[in-house]
């Protein structure tokens, strides 16, 4: 089958034509003369028996046949580029390609990324935020970061932290507000709300579990991720439902308080995913080590906050 495919410039000529409507503006785009163009388009045509373009009108148009063709060709010319330059990344020793969630980058992430800059100063990182699931087949992406998405993907998992939730706010918010010493004064005050809100961590979960289910409660500002939620409680516009590795540091610092020993259990954990065949790279290797020595550290400054709570307006 191999010995059949076309010369790889019959396809190109091909491909340039289709989009410029012109053999003349083809072979300026290509650098080669038109009458070469035309000889290997017609090269084409006669290797595969298919006509691709009609030439009876001053407008280059394709046939049927090449209308078919066409979008197969580009996917080919992708897929060629985007694996040889991974390969080139992979190869030269190129950055390392971060996508996570912007909530995590700038709660988690980006706070602790000197230290791994210290530890690896010969890698480069950039990093991307997206809330959808990234396709690390085709992005320019060489690991990713999410929330409980990746476990049947078909991708390498590696789990960082396990989050839970819980209501949080501002000492200053809880300073001017005195009145706020069992879960039912929550119902009292604006909740913030994200607008994409986890599945497996509500408000609605959070007065299930303080013994209030079905009550109504009063909705505050709302915002459009968990990192934007955060910061308008640290402002004192509310109460949130803080997440582990969003507060941890804000709880540590004083900046946050948590209220009342109430907390939504596994809402799902963060994971590094990359492809399985890059698992091993060198790059990966090291970060992969490093976040998870970031993330026990993390996760056991959270347990020794839980750990020094008291029973009521805590942390």
């Amino acid at each position: 089958m191999l010995e059949r495919l076309p010369p790889l410039a019959t396809l190109r000529a091909f491909e340039a034509v289709a989009r410029t409507a012109s053999f003349t503006r083809a072979a300026e785009e290509l650098n080669v003369t038109q009458s070469a163009i035309s000889h290997q388009v017609r090269s084409l045509e006669e290797q595969w028996g298919l006509r691709l373009f009609h030439r009876d009108t001053r407008l280059v148009k394709l046939t049927e046949n090449g209308h078919v063709l066409l979008p197969v060709v580009r996917e080919c010319f992708e897929t060629l580029g985007d694996t040889v330059r991974r390969l080139r990344n992979d190869t030269l020793g190129g950055p390392l390609r971060i996508n996570l969630l912007q909530s995590f980058a700038v709660k988690w992430l980006l706070p602790r990324l000197p230290a791994f800059r210290s530890a690896h100063p010969s890698i480069q990182t950039w990093l991307s935020t997206s809330s959808d699931w990234v396709d690390l087949e085709r992005e320019d992406a060489d690991v990713a970061i999410r929330l409980g998405e990746s476990k049947s993907r078909g991708l390498h998992r590696t789990p960082l932290i396990e989050e839970e939730a819980f209501a949080v706010c501002s000492p200053l918010y809880l300073l001017q507000n005195p009145t706020l010493k069992a879960p039912k004064d929550l119902l009292r005050h604006p909740l913030i709300l994200t607008s994409t809100p986890s599945p497996a961590a509500t408000w609605d979960d959070w007065f299930r579990l303080a013994r209030l289910p079905g009550v109504e409660w009063s909705a505050g500002v709302q915002v459009s991720d968990s990192g934007m939620a955060m910061q308008a409680a640290l402002v004192g516009q509310g109460i949130a439902l803080g997440r582990t590795a969003l507060v941890v540091d804000d709880l540590a610092a004083g900046r946050l308080v948590k209220l009342f020993d109430i907390v939504i259990p596994s809402v799902g954990w963060y994971d590094l995913v990359c492809r399985k065949e890059t698992e091993n790279k060198p790059k990966i290797v090291a970060f992969r080590q490093w976040l998870l020595a970031m993330a026990a550290e993390s996760t056991s400054a959270y347990q020794r906050l839980g750990k020094e709570a008291g029973s009521g307006q805590v942390v």
